[in-house]
């Protein structure tokens, strides 16, 4: 098929990089459809979100509706042949999965069919799985259900985090893409169902879920900060505020009291667990800046000493 017309839909970062590597391979998109943009910072300034910068940049159009759902006339009206998704953020309705002839495909941050749902890279990184993945999947009206066309594995390593595993799936994401391009546009691509015994879910991170559970086992607890670094961030109460730990390693050891802060560890800000200390290495009390553990220790840190969390 010649002069095929793509339609892209991204929103975050994982989508802008997706975007960015396949314009370079030279697949040319006509069409990107993203979030609207949003309100940020104290003064409330409209911003543009991470796929529109890199639509804007390279001469794209874009569409933005405030519900796909009520919304998609402008998208049908494009004609797309082939329509990439990654991260888009809506559930995409069947009008716009039915309306292109080689279909609509999605970037899916797991390996199918286990982590089906919002946040399968921080539940996977929260359950201290060792390797993750990409999945190129045709897109059908049950959530993450299609059938696949191919995978890249992608390793996590004891010291990733979300940010990070979010960059690795992005290449893998794009590698993934570029080299079944030809046999997605061909209109030969092989799609394989997802066995129905191995599918798990990983739901969207919920408020509640950013207080760090302290009944969790001292690895949980540090899969837990991992999984939720940097954003939105695992905290704790402390006086009444939240501190975020975003970024720690653990070390085994007796502990006197748990759950404890005690003075510098190592050059970490320390906090006993059950059964080791939690090395705070990047940490933000509520209304403060980011800062490294040891600089916050010789600040108000050290007023935190021998404070037991609830």
């Amino acid at each position: 098929m010649k002069n095929i017309r793509v339609a892209f839909m991204g929103t975050p970062q994982i989508a802008a990089t997706l975007l960015e590597n396949i314009i370079q391979s030279k697949i040319e998109v006509g069409l990107v459809v993203t979030q609207p943009d949003k309100k940020r910072g104290r003064k409330q300034v409209l911003v543009f979100n991470e796929v529109k910068k890199v639509a804007v940049e390279n001469g794209i159009e874009v569409f933005q509706p405030v519900s796909i759902k009520k919304d998609f006339q402008k998208l049908i009206d494009f004609k797309p042949d082939i329509i990439i998704t990654c991260a888009y953020g809506q559930i995409v309705p069947e009008e716009v999965l039915n309306c292109c002839p080689l279909g609509c495909v999605n970037l899916h941050g797991s390996l199918l069919p286990s982590y089906r749902g919002g946040a399968p890279i921080q539940r996977a990184i929260w359950n201290g799985d060792k390797i993750s993945g990409m999945s190129l999947m045709k897109m059908v009206r049950q959530m993450d259900a299609g059938p696949v066309l191919d995978v890249e594995e992608v390793e996590i390593q004891d010291d990733d985090n979300s940010t990070s595993i979010f960059e690795k799936m992005a290449i893998a994401a794009s590698d993934l893409l570029i080299r079944q391009w030809d046999t997605l546009t061909s209109g030969e691509a092989q799609f394989i169902e997802q066995d129905p015994l191995k599918v798990s879910f990983a739901p969207i991170i919920k408020k509640e879920e950013e207080r760090i559970n302290l009944s969790q086992s001292d690895l949980q607890i540090r899969n837990q900060i991992r999984a939720l670094s940097y954003e939105p961030g695992a905290y704790v109460m402390v006086k009444n505020k939240k501190f975020k730990i975003l970024k720690a390693h653990y070390k085994e050891c007796t502990v006197d009291q748990p759950f404890t802060f005690t003075g510098l560890v190592e050059g970490f800000f320390g906090l006993n667990l059950k059964e080791g200390i939690l090395l705070i290495e990047e940490c933000q009390m509520e209304g403060k800046p980011v800062l490294k553990g040891k600089d916050f220790y010789n600040g108000m840190g050290r007023n935190l000493v021998g404070y037991i969390l609830e």
